[in-house]
């Protein structure tokens, strides 16, 4: 098919108006990019600092939520706590692993970080924490630890074998601390929080730590 001279010229003007359109505001091409970009910033700040100690259920929010599932000796378990150390968040799931609510705890400061891992639910502890053997710091001061404690043990997703540890998640006595790397490993949370959220898991319920890895 022959193309015609005139059809030519107007299809070669077209491309050279667009080419210098792109030559002319390369700049402000540029400055749109740049505002898109820091607005998707803005949009994820805005979704973190949406999130309170006493619990968030936006949307956004919990569609962002990691996964909770983990796989433990050949099979696939759905914890129903997984704490985000990075962003110092805490989800709740329910038993199908949807995430239902998001809190704003406090973790590990620098010199004493939450270790990452899987751990178990071994039990409920109340204030005064007189069932805690002697010797532990939630008997010797248990003002420190809030209302509540939920303790856990370490489990290797390997073979299973289970280990000790001094992390828990309990109340605090300082709600300033409350997002920000600020205990001794322990996860703190909102003292209401605490007590709401120890009757909702039990025994032998999953619990994952995470901090941007791959667990």
């Amino acid at each position: 098919m022959k193309i015609s001279g005139n059809f030519y010229k107007l299809n070669m003007g077209i491309a050279g108006i667009a080419a210098g359109t792109l030559m002319l505001f390369p700049k402000e091409i540029k400055a749109q990019s740049v505002i898109s970009s820091e607005k998707q910033s803005e949009d994820v700040f805005e979704k973190v600092s949406e999130i309170s100690p006493q619990g968030s259920t936006g949307k956004t929010i919990l569609l962002n939520a990691p996964s909770p599932d983990i796989e433990i000796m050949g099979v696939m378990r759905t914890a129903a706590i997984v704490v985000d150390l990075s962003k110092n968040i805490l989800y709740k799931y329910d038993e199908f692993g949807n995430a239902q609510k998001a809190y704003l705890v406090a973790s590990g400061k620098k010199s004493s970080p939450t270790d990452e891992g899987i751990r178990v639910v071994t039990h409920i502890e109340k204030y005064p924490y007189r069932s805690a053997p002697p010797s532990t710091k939630r008997r010797k001061k248990p003002w420190d630890y809030g209302p509540r404690i939920i303790c856990l043990e370490t489990i290797d997703p390997q073979t299973g074998v289970k280990g000790k540890t001094g992390e828990f998640i309990h109340g605090n006595n300082n709600p300033n601390s409350l997002g920000k790397y600020a205990s001794l490993g322990c996860i703190r949370m909102d003292n209401e929080v605490i007590k709401e959220l120890s009757t909702q898991v039990k025994k032998g319920d999953i619990v994952i730590l995470k901090r941007n890895s791959d667990l």
